[in-house]
């Protein structure tokens, strides 16, 4: 029996993805005046990998690390103007409007009605909270948790915070290593929606062999499957 579902937000309620590859292009343009036909996409994946441990998750240690792949770059020859104009950037990511995706407020009033609802997402407390707020969702779940990262061992203090039996949980999410494979190696039940943009950090290549992984084509079939899911024998 399932008597939890706790959902990711960035790209699994609202559009996110989208804002950094937007932006990502317009940091290329900005590069691409001292460097052109340089592959400025890899070179700041590197640096965001790098400071992932020092940052963490989300706009505020994206714009850090735009700004220090332009300085590294152009070799320190970018303006303060330049510079300036990637700190813009990154502002008016925090400033843009949350667009919710299809679905997404009939399919929480749906869960709410039968199951307890958790919002689970990562990245920057003030970013996150803003964006939850400005979606006007927040009143879909009983509990937030904004983490710096998702694996195992973070999930499992969030179900034991709760009280939550991770084997009677969902988690559904658009990302397979942060939101479905840490619930899977609790024994819980993982849902997979797929987005249509993907950050090559959250890749996945195999999928895996267990009765407890689902995907599903859009949230709107979140309903139904969790409908089998409470008939399927024990």
């Amino acid at each position: 029996m399932v008597d939890t579902v706790a959902f990711d937000a960035d790209d699994t309620l609202w559009h996110n993805e989208h804002l950094f590859q937007d932006t990502q292009k317009k940091f290329e343009a900005i590069v691409c005046r001292y460097r052109p036909g340089e592959d400025i996409h890899d070179a700041l994946f590197a640096v965001e990998m790098r400071n992932l441990q020092l940052f963490g998750y989300g706009i505020k240690g994206f714009t850090l690390s735009m700004v220090e792949a332009a300085i590294q770059l152009t070799a320190g020859g970018i303006t303060a103007a330049e510079i300036h104009e990637i700190v813009q950037l990154g502002k008016t990511m925090m400033e843009a409007p949350v667009d919710l995706l299809d679905g997404v407020e009939e399919t929480l009033a749906a869960v709410k009605g039968r199951f307890r609802a958790l919002l689970i997402t990562k990245g920057d407390i003030i970013d996150q909270t803003s964006k939850l707020e400005r979606s006007g969702l927040a009143d879909h779940f009983e509990q937030v948790e904004i983490v710096a990262r998702k694996d195992a061992a973070v999930y499992r203090t969030i179900c034991a915070r709760h009280g939550i039996e991770p084997a009677r949980c969902v988690m559904v999410g658009n990302s397979m290593p942060s939101d479905v494979l840490p619930m899977l190696e609790l024994r819980g039940h993982g849902v997979h929606v797929p987005y249509e943009l993907l950050w090559a950090h959250e890749a996945h290549d195999e999928d895996p062999v267990c009765e407890r992984f689902h995907r599903i084509a859009r949230l709107s079939d979140l309903p139904a499957l969790l409908e089998r899911l409470m008939a399927a024998p024990a």
